[in-house]
């Protein structure tokens, strides 16, 4: 009987690289001839892989089904997730959303979490006793000996700043909800200052700038209302309408955008917008928004690759995994000089 080792010697590659040929696996880099001449080694010789139990995790998220489904991020995360742990030969037995569940009492100890969102100290040391694998996802709490994937909101934050200045420009809002925690029980704990936030906060204090922010929801029609808060606020006094914005995202800068224009704004003349997530809302009208692609698709792979060598065995130590998140100049915010600052 042919086994995957005899494949991989006719076909002159590792018996890994034959695995993940036959897994699909979208991170192997081969040519396509080496694909094809693999797959053509595999059908002549009737090989038919061995079926492998499956071990079995469990996605715990911070957010109702309902937030997911109408947050294109989470969303694609959330997918990305689902599909690297197909990829990986990793069962999902179950997606619990938090918020609409009492607790995690009835969960039996369990091969693997992952557990995505933000979650209190106490949650997440409460929720890795039932796990003996355990991985955080898009969550930048810190706690000792967890695993972790998120990404670099606080330096792209950074740039995103300093990319104002270099612009000559020093009135700077910040636009954004409260991001919720959930505790132990499932249930909202308090209000999280989102690290974009705290970033701006630490920053603007550095460079001796006044702190404003806006506090609203997520919505396109929360940016509508944030920028008339702004305009109400220039009629009064012009001093203090920005010309510089940080939205917490893209839905919200586009509200904020389509409000501004139909006002007589001119973006980024009078005023520069950079918002979060990269969707396609920031393209399909002028003013085109300038945005921060943070890579989901990445942030799943790297999730589920961590749980998945945790299960097996094969990690060594306590791994923090930043993936790192790039902006995409549009017309709200064109590209300047590399600042010093």
């Amino acid at each position: 009987m042919t086994s995957i080792r005899d494949i991989a010697k006719m076909a002159g590659v590792s018996p890994g690289v034959v695995s993940r040929i036959i897994n699909q696996d979208p991170t192997l880099r081969v040519s396509v001839n080496t694909r094809s001449r693999v797959k053509s080694i595999i059908a002549k010789n009737n090989y038919t892989p061995r079926k492998t139990s499956r071990q079995e995790i469990v996605i715990l998220m911070a957010f109702s089904k309902k937030r997911v489904m109408n947050d294109p991020y989470f969303s694609d995360l959330l997918n990305g997730i689902l599909y690297y742990c197909k990829q990986n030969n990793l069962k999902v037995l179950t997606t619990i959303w938090l918020p609409d569940n009492d607790s995690l009492s009835h969960l039996d100890r369990l091969k693997g979490v992952l557990v995505v969102g933000p979650f209190t100290t106490s949650a997440i040391i409460n929720m890795k006793r039932i796990a003996n694998s355990f991985v955080l996802v898009d969550d930048n709490t810190s706690v000792p000996r967890t695993n972790q994937i998120k990404s670099n909101f606080d330096d792209i934050t950074r740039e995103i700043l300093n990319g104002f200045i270099d612009d000559n420009r020093t009135r700077i809002s910040f636009v954004g909800g409260a991001i919720e925690r959930i505790n132990g029980s499932g249930k909202i704990w308090d209000n999280l200052i989102d690290l974009r936030l705290s970033t701006y906060y630490e920053w603007t204090k550095r460079h001796s700038i006044v702190p404003d922010i806006i506090n609203v929801g997520l919505t396109i029609n929360d940016g509508k209302l944030a920028a008339q808060q702004l305009l109400k606020r220039r009629s009064q006094n012009s001093y203090t309408f920005p010309n510089a914005i940080i939205a917490l995202n893209d839905l919200l800068a586009r509200g904020m955008a389509d409000e501004f224009s139909a006002n007589g704004i001119k973006i980024p003349e009078d005023l520069c917008i950079v918002s979060f997530d990269d969707l396609s809302i920031t393209r399909i009208r002028k003013p085109t928004i300038t945005s921060v692609k943070i890579p989901t698709d990445e942030l799943a792979n790297a999730s589920v690759r961590l749980l998945r060598d945790q299960i097996n065995h094969s990690l060594i130590g306590t791994n923090i995994i930043t993936v790192p998140g790039s902006i995409i100049y549009r017309d709200s915010f064109q590209r300047q000089k590399k600042s010093n600052v």
